[in-house]
């Protein structure tokens, strides 16, 4: 599993959490409505045809949360929402990969005129004297940009692909070179099968997860890393203390056998 965290520093919420807020259908029609236009709670209850309090409810998580802000406080109806993050979340799931690539950072709608005017269609725009026309034109300018983002996507496709025929082509060459030569290391130790085929399995998910993520892990990591990948985050420090022997040791048996594997000084590095 490879999971990206950009901006780690200025996270306002942790994915699990945005996952499961993104789960329910309610909020995220709530949050595609105020993505467009901010709207108050009784606008909400009207559009989406549910209860006031229901809306309050998922208004009220939202905001916890972080997503969402509320504007014109004053107004008799309560103020409106609008959004107050920017979240970016890349899911790619295969038989050969599994990766998450999520970005958050708080949202100021103040900057919007600053990059407008970094732009390089910015002097010809501020050329044209017709609103018409500026409509137009920035419409045009958003279509071009659409066009370069599918052609963006249809390459990172591409790289995608190419990156889960080589895996597989490591896999392959794992069970091939490896998974013989580790079994009857294991079996020498006179464990029981069902402890071999565990720890094999163990040993797969361990080298697939840095190889998900090279620039994680190509150069010096440790075994704390490699457990909060393998979804031991929520442990406790005893817990990932019990966790982090049996997985160095995993380390040091694949490193007997895989020559591209080593440690230096407790830390551990691909010698590629």
């Amino acid at each position: 599993m490879e999971v990206e965290n950009e901006n780690e520093n200025n996270q306002i919420i942790s994915l699990d959490s945005l996952l499961e807020l993104l789960g329910n259908s309610t909020r995220r029609l709530i949050i595609a409505k105020l993505t467009k236009v901010p709207h108050s709670a009784p606008e909400l209850a009207t559009d989406l045809g549910i209860s006031r309090q229901a809306v309050h409810n998922q208004l009220k998580m939202l905001s916890d949360y972080g997503l969402i802000e509320i504007i014109d406080s004053d107004d008799a109806r309560g103020g409106k929402y609008q959004i107050k993050s920017n979240i970016s979340i890349k899911i790619d799931i295969s038989p050969n990969y599994y990766n998450i690539k999520y970005t958050s950072s708080n949202f100021d709608d103040k900057d919007n005129s600053i990059i407008l005017k970094d732009l390089q269609c910015a002097n010809d725009y501020s050329k044209i004297k017709s609103s018409n026309k500026k409509v137009k034109f920035l419409g045009d300018e958003i279509v071009k940009i659409e066009d370069k983002l599918t052609e963006l996507d249809g390459k990172r496709q591409e790289y995608l692909h190419q990156k889960k025929l080589l895996l597989f082509e490591i896999k392959k060459l794992m069970n091939e070179q490896y998974r013989q030569k580790f079994e009857d290391m294991l079996k020498g130790r006179d464990l029981k099968d069902k402890s071999v085929k565990q720890t094999i399995n163990q040993a797969e998910e361990v080298l697939f997860t840095m190889f998900f993520n090279p620039n994680r892990y190509f150069t010096r990591f440790n075994v704390d890393k490699l457990l909060d990948d393998l979804f031991f985050s929520g442990m406790d420090i005893r817990e990932k203390s019990g966790r982090s022997g049996p997985i160095r040791d995993l380390l040091e048996d694949m490193s007997r056998l895989m020559g591209f594997l080593r440690e230096d000084d407790e830390d551990w590095s691909f010698d590629f």
